[in-house]
C-alpha cells in the first residue's frame, strides 16, 4: 500500500484547482490508448474550415471490450460543435481520418469490422475483401485514391491497398513482411498537381519477432499517381545490429510546401538491456538525406537522451519520448513536430506512471536543424490519484497550419498508464481539440536558474485579480513585458521602455481575464524569460 503525506495530499488538491488541459471538450472515453503500436491520424481540417476528429471510446464505466468503437464530432466554422456521434455502429477501434479531394470534400474514417479492412465515406461504407488485415489507416491523393495501409494480424505483413471508384473496388499494389508490429502509417501530399503518397513502416534488424517493436529500421515507398504504382522500398535509417540507436514502432511522416517527403520516428538507445528507458525524437528529409534530432535536451542520460529509470518508467508500448507527428506552414515553409513524453521525471501518478505532456519543436531551415522544444501543456500532478492526473497523450495533427494556427487533438487521460496493460485506473477521460496560434512554440517557459543579472518573478501566483510583476535588471536598457494567452496570442503589453538597472515592479490588472493559464514574458536586448500565471474565477 502506497502511503501520500498530508503535505503530499495538499499540494496534489492544490495542484488539481490550478491545472487544466488545455482545448475544447469534445467527447468522453474510458479507453485511452488510441493508437496500437504506430501513429494514426485523427483529425482535419477541411476546406470549409470545419474541423473533423475522430477517437477510440469505450463508455465510462468500463465494463467490455465490446463496447469499443469510433465517435466522431465537428467544429463549424463558426466555433460551434456539432456534438458526440457513433462514427461506426460497430464494435472496433483505432480508426483513421482524412477527407475527400475533389469538392466537395467527405470525411473518410477507417475502421475494421469482422476482421476486415473497411471505410466510411460521409455515411457509407465500403469493406476491402481482404479478411484478417486489421488496423487500416487512411489517405486520399489529390485524384481523389483512396490509400489503406494494414497490418496482417498474427503475422509480418503490412498490406497496401488502394481504390480509384470511392471504394466500390479494391487493389492490393504491394504486401511487405520482417514487420511483426503494427507501425504502418500513409499520408498524402496537399501539394497542388502532384498525386504523392507515401508508406511508411519500421521493419525489424534481427529477425526476432520478440523485439519486432523495438529493433527497427525506417522504410518508405513512394506513388507519383495517387497509389496505382510504387517506387522501390527505400532504407532510411541503416541501422545495424551493432548500433546504439534503433527505431521504435512510430513513425509518421509529411510532405512539405516544395511536396519534399519528411519522416519522424521515436529511436530507442540500446543499453544494458534496458528498452525502454530512453528515447529521442528524429527526422529525415528527401532533400538533406540526414538524420537529425528533433528533440534537443540536455536529458537524464549522456547525449541528451529523453528517459526514466525503473520503477517510474512508461510501461509496455512507450517511451519518454514517442509518437511524433508534423504540420507545414504552407505560408513559410516552417515544419513543426510534437510528441508526448514527460522531461520533469518527478512527474508520475501514484501508480508509478509519467503524467506525460505534449512538446513541440520548429524547423525554419526544412529539417536540417531544430530549435529548443517547448512544453506546451506544462501540467505537473506528481503524486495524482486516479481521476485526478493531467496526463496529455496519444496526440495527433492536422497536417497543415490553417490561418497561423495548430489543430490538435489529444486524450486528458485522468490517470497515467494504458488500461489495456493494467497500467493505471480506468477513468473517464476527455478527448480534446487544442486550437492554437503558431506562435505559443516561440513561448518557453523557463524551468532552468536565472542568471544573476536578471531576475523575474509574479506575485501572488495564483492570482483573482492583480499580480505584481517583479524583475530586477543588473544593467540598464530596453525592456518589453508582454502577456500571452495559452494560444500564443499577444493579450496586451505591460510595459515597455528603457529601464535604468535595479528592481522594478508593475501592476498587472487580472480582473477582465477569463480563468485559466497565461504566460508574462520578460525580453531584453540579451535575454527572454516566460512565467506562467493562474489566473483564478
Amino acid at each position: 500500500m502506497k502511503i501520500i503525506s498530508v503535505l503530499g495530499f495538499l499540494v496534489i488538491l492544490f495542484t488539481n484547482v490550478l491545472i487544466a488541459s488545455p482545448g475544447d471538450s469534445v467527447g468522453m472515453t474510458a479507453w485511452d490508448i488510441q493508437a496500437n503500436g504506430g501513429c494514426e491520424k485523427r483529425i482535419y481540417v477541411d476546406d470549409l474550415l470545419q474541423v473533423h476528429v475522430i477517437w477510440t471510446k469505450i463508455p465510462f464505466p468500463f465494463s467490455s471490450m465490446f463496447q469499443r468503437r469510433i465517435e466522431y464530432n465537428m467544429r463549424f466554422a463558426d466555433g460551434t460543435w456539432l456534438g458526440e456521434q457513433d462514427a461506426t455502429p460497430y464494435t472496433t477501434g483505432y480508426g483513421s481520418l482524412d477527407m475527400t479531394r475533389i469538392p466537395p470534400q467527405r470525411v473518410i474514417i477507417s475502421f475494421y469490422y469482422y476482421n476486415y479492412p473497411c471505410i466510411d465515406i460521409a455515411g457509407d461504407i465500403y469493406y476491402a475483401p481482404y479478411n484478417n488485415w486489421l488496423w487500416p489507416i487512411v489517405t486520399c491523393a489529390n485524384n481523389d485514391n483512396i490509400v489503406m495501409v494494414t497490418d496482417d494480424n498474427g503475422s509480418s505483413f503490412h498490406h497496401v491497398v488502394v481504390t480509384t471508384d470511392y471504394g466500390n473496388t479494391w487493389s492490393n499494389p504491394f504486401s511487405t513482411d520482417s514487420t511483426p508490429c503494427i507501425s504502418q502509417y500513409v499520408i498524402s501530399t496537399n501539394y497542388p498537381g502532384s498525386n504523392k503518397v507515401v508508406f511508411v513502416e519500421t521493419r525489424f534488424i534481427t529477425d526476432s519477432a520478440a523485439l519486432g517493436q523495438l529493433d527497427n529500421n525506417i522504410w518508405f515507398r513512394l506513388s507519383a499517381d495517387g497509389g496505382v504504382t510504387w517506387g522501390p522500398h527505400t532504407n532510411v535509417t541503416h541501422y545495424q545490429p551493432s548500433d546504439s540507436v534503433r527505431a521504435f514502432c512510430n513513425v509518421s511522416a509529411l510532405f512539405d510546401s516544395n511536396d519534399k517527403l519528411h519522416i519522424v520516428w521515436a529511436g530507442r538507445r540500446v543499453q544494458n538491456g534496458n528498452y525502454y528507458d530512453a528515447s529521442k525524437i528524429f527526422h529525415w528529409d528527401e532533400v538533406h538525406n540526414q538524420i537529425t534530432v528533433v528533440s534537443q535536451s540536455t536529458g537524464i542520460f549522456d547525449g541528451g537522451w529523453w528517459g526514466w529509470t525503473n520503477p517510474h518508467w512508461y510501461g509496455a508500448w512507450r517511451m519518454p519520448a514517442d509518437q511524433p507527428q508534423m504540420t507545414v506552414d504552407y505560408s513559410t515553409g516552417v515544419l513543426y513536430c510534437f510528441w508526448c513524453g514527460q522531461n520533469d521525471t518527478t512527474d508520475y501518478s501514484l501508480a508509478g506512471w509519467p503524467n506525460g505532456d505534449i512538446y513541440g519543436a520548429q524547423s525554419t531551415d526544412g529539417g536540417l536543424t531544430w530549435g529548443m522544444w517547448t512544453n506546451l501543456t506544462n501540467t505537473h500532478t506528481p503524486g495524482a490519484l486516479p481521476g485526478e492526473c493531467e496526463d496529455e497523450d496519444y496526440i495527433t495533427v492536422n497536417p497543415f497550419v490553417v490561418n497561423d494556427s495548430i489543430y490538435l487533438s489529444y486524450i486528458e487521460d485522468k490517470d497515467a498508464g494504458a488500461i489495456t496493460q493494467t497500467e493505471g485506473d480506468t477513468t473517464n477521460n476527455i478527448v480534446r481539440v487544442w486550437i492554437f496560434h503558431k506562435n505559443l512554440l516561440n513561448i518557453q517557459e523557463s524551468n532552468t536558474a536565472k542568471p544573476p543579472a536578471y531576475t523575474f518573478k509574479l506575485n501572488p501566483n495564483p492570482t483573482r485579480s492583480c499580480t505584481e510583476v517583479q524583475y530586477f535588471l543588473s544593467a540598464a536598457g530596453m525592456v518589453n513585458i508582454r502577456l500571452y494567452g495559452v494560444d500564443g496570442r499577444l493579450i496586451r503589453t505591460i510595459e515597455q521602455g528603457n529601464k535604468p538597472a535595479g528592481s522594478h515592479r508593475v501592476q498587472v490588472d487580472t480582473r477582465a481575464l477569463a480563468g485559466g493559464t497565461y504566460f508574462v514574458v520578460l525580453e531584453t536586448p540579451g535575454k527572454r524569460i516566460s512565467e506562467k500565471i493562474v489566473v483564478l474565477k
